[in-house]
């Protein structure tokens, strides 16, 4: 009898270990919804719902989500109510291209991606004897600009981030001048403004750029193979293979002076 009972209670122990491995194995149904096959501009709002369910029906819990950009720069963690609408506004500093939104519920995960269209914007501004090129789209700057200082005109071709920007320095002759800058869409003007002297030389020098400026006798980057070779730009490695070249010479010479001596 008392064999029985132990049998009983250890197959009691054995159907409630079940019940609670299956229930905490549980795996609840979750999906995101509502998001645009279209892009997303700046300016307009994500809608989505974190879809939540249990053997079927909807349920209202706490879910967590994270949306983030393709690069991983920025990202946006937040949590809502399940079944719920949540709405995210497509900032400024959103970049263009493929944006992920992940969320979870206790050990279930869905992963679902839009994407977030291209804005490209400039603003210019001059201060003082400074243009200051500030890229506020979401998208890489690659357009020419045109800066007129008086009656001289120069181009100058962009490359800056999103959200960088670039100074240049504007030079003429010491005098006054009213000075724009455009690139066919964005343009800025003012008149009288300050530049000092440097001979006959106007346009700009980009601060950024050691050793180039465009002007002042100094090397132009996208000429530089019609350049004078300067020791002083070469790379250490290249510089000693030349050393030891040159040395190697020197000795080659010195001993057939010698066997010419000894002859």
């Amino acid at each position: 009898m008392r064999g029985d009972n132990l049998r009983f209670l250890a197959g009691m122990l054995f159907v409630l270990f079940l019940t609670f491995s299956t229930v905490s194995a549980q795996e609840y149904s979750i999906d995101i919804s509502g998001l645009n096959s279209e892009e997303y501009n700046i300016g307009e709002e994500i809608v989505f719902k974190v879809i939540l369910l249990d053997e079927g029906v909807p349920i209202s819990q706490q879910v967590y989500y994270k949306i983030s950009d393709a690069l991983g720069k920025k990202e946006i963690v937040g949590k809502a109510n399940s079944n719920e609408d949540v709405s995210i506004k497509v900032e400024e500093d959103f970049l263009s291209g493929l944006w992920t939104i992940v969320a979870n519920y206790s050990d279930s995960k869905v992963e679902r991606t839009f994407l977030v269209g291209e804005k490209s914007e400039v603003q210019f501004i001059i201060e003082n004897d400074k243009l200051i090129i500030r890229n506020t789209g979401n998208v890489r700057y690659v357009k020419t600009i045109q800066i007129m200082i008086g009656d001289k005109t120069n181009t100058y071709a962009q490359n800056i981030k999103a959200g960088d920007e670039k100074i240049l320095k504007l030079i003429s002759a010491d005098g006054i001048y009213n000075i724009e800058v455009t690139d066919g869409t964005t343009t800025i003007k003012r008149e009288n403004v300050q530049l000092f002297g440097t001979g006959n030389v106007v346009g700009a020098i980009d601060r950024d750029l050691v050793g180039y400026t465009g002007f002042a006798g100094v090397s132009d980057p996208a000429n530089e193979d019609s350049q004078p070779i300067s020791l002083s730009k070469l790379p250490l490695s290249l510089v000693f293979v030349l050393v030891v070249g040159i040395l190697t010479v020197l000795v080659f010479v010195e001993r057939r002076l010698a066997k010419k001596k000894k002859a």
